[in-house]
Formats: structure tokens, sequence, C-alpha cells
């Protein structure tokens, strides 16, 4: 008998392999998928071009910007400055002046900041109205530094730069060579000063001569400039009540009549003018 015999030659690994079979649907499935890929590329530039023709429509685009409860702030000025926010472009297609797109959250924290305003608040109008409501902080007096002047209020901080004065406001013109830094222009004594000058003026002088201009020096000596022409020199360390009471019962001799450069309050019941 004959035996079979096992071999271990290497010759067998080199034998032909059993072909695999060839997905046959493979090629058509993969050209598919890109002509779907194709397909909503373009259908995704396509609605971008309808949504950016209807966003752009002339009748949606706000034009109409309102302000309302302002009192130093001029319409035009936040209409200017809103106007400017809202050329700006939202996804990188469409101007945030569409209604539908205005950004209210974001105008509101810009007109806080730009204005220092307390409050504001925006209501958007069918179809391209903008209404604007603020709450200003009080402002009392303007603080004038060389060529720039400020809404300061009660308590000597600023409130905002303007452009020109305001006869409703008192005019402090600040001579200091110290130019303050921050918000805080006046300390609270410094401030107190002043506020006690104007609300006595008011009380007892107002009648006999309208106060335009508080001028402040470097030592802190004070001129009171008067819309007659004539100024007033007080001295902020002695009883400004009884200077200015002083004051009025020489303005009440009508003196007025004559040629006068200014008043001296600051030597007690001894008034001297030239």
């Amino acid at each position: 008998m004959s035996a079979l015999i096992k071999t271990t030659k290497s010759w067998k690994r080199h034998l032909p392999q059993k072909p695999q079979k060839v997905q046959r649907g493979y090629y058509t499935r993969q050209k598919n998928s890109q002509q779907k890929i194709i397909i909503r590329i373009i259908f995704v530039i396509f609605a971008i071009l309808v949504l950016q023709s209807i966003f752009q429509i002339k009748f949606l685009r706000v034009q109409n910007i309102n302000l309302n409860n302002n009192n130093d702030l001029s319409t035009e000025e936040v209409q200017e400055f809103v106007l400017d926010k809202l050329t700006a472009t939202k996804f990188f297609f469409f101007e945030k002046n569409n209604y539908f797109l205005v950004p209210i959250d974001e105008l509101d924290v810009q007109l806080v900041a730009e204005y220092n305003l307390e409050e504001v608040s925006l209501e958007k109008i069918w179809p391209n109205t903008l209404e604007i409501t603020v709450k200003e902080k009080n402002s009392h007096f303007i603080w004038q530094k060389d060529d720039s002047i400020y809404l300061l209020d009660a308590k000597g901080l600023l409130n905002r730069q303007i452009s020109i004065l305001d006869d409703k406001y008192l005019l402090l013109d600040d001579k200091r060579d110290q130019r303050p830094s921050g918000e805080q222009i006046f300390t609270d004594q410094e401030i107190n000063i002043i506020n006690q000058i104007y609300l006595n003026w008011m009380d007892m002088v107002a009648s006999k001569a309208k106060l335009n201009k508080i001028t402040i020096y470097n030592d802190w000596s004070i001129e009171l400039n008067t819309q007659t022409g004539f100024y007033v020199k007080l001295d902020k360390d002695q009883d400004i009540h009884e200077q200015l009471n002083n004051l009025k019962a020489v303005l009440e001799e009508n003196i007025t009549g004559v040629d006068i450069d200014y008043i001296d309050v600051r030597f007690g019941d001894k008034v001297y003018f030239k």
C-alpha cells in the first residue's frame, strides 16, 4: 500500500487565488451620490439668492427711525448712528436694515454705550419703521475744557460729549491746569459748591441777572458771568448764601444801568464793583 504524504512546499502559496466577486453597482452608486451633492449645492445657492432678493425688498427696508422721550439727544444724531449700523451685512449676504433682520438687542447695547443712556427700548413697526424710546441721564451743567464740551450731572459725572452749547444748562468753564481722568470731573465737595452757587443764584439773583457761566481757576477762585455782561467775584470758602444775598442787595439798587465790569462780594458787607 502506498501512503499519502503531506507536503509543506512553499509553492502552494503561489497558486492562483479564488477570484473575488465584483460589486457591479458600486460605481453607479458613487456617481449618483456625487450628483445628489451637486444638486444640493445648487439648491442651497438658489435658496440663498431667493432669500436675498426677498430680504432686500425696498418695502421691508427700515428707513423711518423715530426717537421718543429724548431731551438732550438729537433725533438726527441717533438716526445717523442707527442707519450706519444697519448697513452692515448679516450672514455675509443680507443687510441688517431689513425688517426681519434688524438686530434689536445689539442696537440696544450699542445705543446705551454710545450715548451713556440709562435705558433704551426698541420696537419694530411693520413694515419699515423703528421706534426708539430712551431714558437719558439727567444733566444739570455743561463742562467746558479747552475746545471740548460735555454734559455733566449734579454729581460731577460726565454724561456725554456734545457739539454745541445749550442755553438751558449752566456752563462750567474749567480753566484749571489739571485735566481730570475718567468720568468724575469734580469731587463731592467741589460739585457741592457749584450746586450751592446755582441754587442760591436761582433763588435770590435770577430775577435781576441771568447766570450764564461759572469760570473756575487753578486756586478755585470763581467768577460768575452774567448775561448782562458783568461778572461776580466769589469766595468758595465763605458763606455762599450770604455773598449772593449781598449781591442781590446791590442789584436791587439798580446799579446795572452803570457800565460795570465786575462786582466783588468776597469781603462780607463790603461789596466792591468796578
